[in-house]
């Protein structure tokens, strides 16, 4: 697919290009209708604050905010005298440009980068559009992204636009109108950075796809993916929406100390998470994510682990083992709700020095068979009412642990896991902990 790559030389005459909205000087009185042209500007620079154009000494525009679209607005070609200053003030003057404009052509001009090295590209735009198919083009304005592919469905899926750098431009790509899920990926890789909800494109639509903002969570820029619509005055717009993903983190090493949680390197816990406790179930956009734990307060990393989270997947993630073998065991939520007078269980043998255990009522009947360290069951459709089990060697009527009334309520769903140590003292000895899913 190929690429326009529109870095034009000229940064001050490119980014004035945008802001000879709304005027009208007539520059030559002998011509009484002047050739014209059509320009809009989206303001994509994250960190730069609204700004007012003046064109020959005249306000043309005024406060066209951050991720905003000015619209295309006919201009007289010619030679213009552009300036641009922060809203609602004459100085600084950030530009100050003379410009001679072609006639019979449409543009759009994207201020992109952070402040200190704000500048412009520049797409020539063709909106004759197509009865039987929508087009879409891909603009990459997000400094601090790598380049990326644009693919349908998931990171293994078909490609759409191919190592997109920033301030690179796509072409126009012809495709079906219908429902599309976009997914973003590192230029070259499967690996999901963020993958999208669901939109719609209509045949006769052309749309302009804006990566903006930053991959950087700790900023105040977050990354957005915002569509404007090209046809009509092109300032209509509206953002893909990140599927996202529950995701909860549960410290179930014995020894370790209380942890923090980095996603993508972004601290989510605002306190030391201490065993056997858990985050409850943090929103996480889909794709794939980094995991960090660290002992609470500091830089020291003891888990380090991506793991590929679905669009509206449901999923626990546990630290396991003694803190010299820590490592992360990630297990899918089926919250799917339990029949009338049933409640559903899932059991883990999350207890490192323990041998295989079943896990059965008080008469020696099985509910869960034969699990060892790490193993986990299904969520398991049990009658709701109040419960006497029993942690039992595998095989053998040994109990190692009593599990006193369990209250099992209708429509709930439970996750029961064994933590701690078979030689462990306190609250790092061998017992039970109960999790409520929903």
């Amino acid at each position: 697919m190929l690429k326009s790559k529109l870095f034009f030389g000229l940064t001050a005459m490119a980014l004035s290009f945008v802001f000879l909205i709304g005027c009208d000087d007539d520059d030559n009185a002998i011509n009484s209708n002047p050739a014209t042209t059509s320009v809009r500007v989206i303001h994509a620079s994250y960190d730069a604050p609204a700004v007012d154009v003046r064109v020959d000494g005249s306000v043309a525009i005024t406060n066209l905010a951050y991720g905003e679209s000015s619209g295309y607005a006919q201009l007289n070609t010619g030679s213009r005298n552009i300036a641009v200053t922060p809203a609602g003030s004459t100085t600084p003057v950030v530009i100050n440009a003379d410009l001679e404009l072609a006639e019979n052509t449409e543009y759009t001009v994207y201020a992109v980068n952070g402040l200190n090295s704000i500048e412009p590209i520049i797409s020539v735009d063709d909106r004759s559009g197509r009865a039987d198919k929508a087009q879409i083009r891909f603009i990459h304005a997000s400094p601090d992204a790598p380049a990326v592919d644009i693919k349908l469905n998931s990171g293994t899926g078909s490609t759409v636009f191919s190592d997109v750098a920033f301030k690179d431009i796509e072409d126009y790509a012809a495709v079906d109108q219908g429902s599309y899920v976009f997914a973003v990926t590192p230029a070259g890789s499967s690996s999901e950075v963020v993958v999208f909800n669901p939109v719609e494109v209509q045949n006769g639509n052309l749309y302009t796809v804006i990566a903006l903002g930053t991959l950087d969570a700790g900023d105040q820029y977050p990354f957005v993916v915002r569509v404007f619509v090209d046809n009509g005055n092109g300032n209509a717009s509206l953002d893909l929406s990140a599927g996202s993903s529950n995701v909860m983190v549960i410290h179930a090493s014995p020894d370790a100390p209380a942890v923090d949680l980095l996603v993508d390197d972004f601290k989510v816990n605002t306190s030391g998470l201490p065993f056997p406790q858990n985050t409850g179930y943090l929103a996480l956009s889909a794709g794939d994510r980094n995991f960090k734990v660290n002992a609470a307060g500091t830089s020291t990393t003891v888990i380090d682990a991506t793991a590929t989270l679905v669009p509206n997947g449901n999923f626990s993630v546990f630290a396991v083992d003694v803190l010299a073998n820590i490592m992360p065991l990630v297990l899918a939520d089926d919250l799917s709700a339990p029949a009338a007078g049933k409640a559903h269980v899932r059991f883990l043998h999350l207890s490192p020095d323990a041998p295989e255990v079943d896990i059965t009522l008080p008469d020696g009947t099985i509910v869960f068979g034969q699990y060892e360290f790490k193993e986990s069951s299904a969520f398991t459709p049990l009658d709701a009412g109040m419960y006497d089990l029993e942690v039992r060697v595998s095989g053998t009527p040994t109990v190692a642990l009593n599990l006193d009334n369990i209250n099992l309520e209708s429509g709930k769903i439970y996750t029961v896991f064994a933590r701690g140590l078979l030689s462990g003292s306190g609250d790092r000895a061998l017992g039970a902990e109960i999790i409520v899913n929903n």
